[in-house]
């Protein structure tokens, strides 16, 4: 079968006249090469500032003076409450305290690290006598990086420290 000739498909140009002068498809017209729209100036829109200056000034003594009221009702409630003295319930064993939760308090890793000095420990050996493995690194970290330690380990350092505390 014989190739026919590909139709043109080349397009075609319309010129259209206007009716109606418009300046945006004015040869005159000022127009922006991204969106072909006319360019106009914008109004600067007040500012929320301005717009309650002459709200104020065109309302009566009145409004202004309820106004006044409501803003300093407001800052009234914002304010916040005399401080009571919120008193903690201290625990009766306060002083042989040696962790907040699973964080060794900063008094206890003191007293550890003075008992370690006093008796030539490092925190593997002091693992070692509470009864967990020396390659145990938990009591190292949490001496020097304020790490987490599990409880069983922190109750056997508390009577840990309080023994040797009482030696030296």
């Amino acid at each position: 079968m014989p190739l026919l000739p590909k139709p043109n498909f080349a397009p075609r140009r319309k010129m259209r006249s206007f009716k109606f002068f418009s300046r945006a498809n004015s040869p005159h017209g000022l127009r922006t090469g991204a969106n072909r729209k006319p360019v106009m100036s914008k109004k600067e829109k007040p500012s929320p500032l301005k717009k309650l200056l002459k709200a104020w000034s065109a309302a009566g003594a009145e409004d202004r003076q309820a106004f006044l009221d409501l803003v300093s009702a407001e800052v009234r409630a914002r304010k916040p409450a005399p401080a009571t003295p919120a008193l903690e319930p201290v625990p009766e064993d306060a002083a042989n305290l040696i962790a907040n939760g699973r964080y060794l308090l900063p008094s206890t890793i003191e007293r550890v690290e003075a008992v370690m000095r006093a008796r030539k420990l490092s925190p593997s050996g002091v693992m070692a006598e509470l009864g967990f493995s020396s390659r145990d690194a938990s009591l190292t970290r949490a001496l020097a990086m304020k790490a987490a330690l599990r409880l069983s380990v922190i109750a056997a350092l508390a009577d840990w420290l309080t023994a040797h505390e009482a030696e030296g």
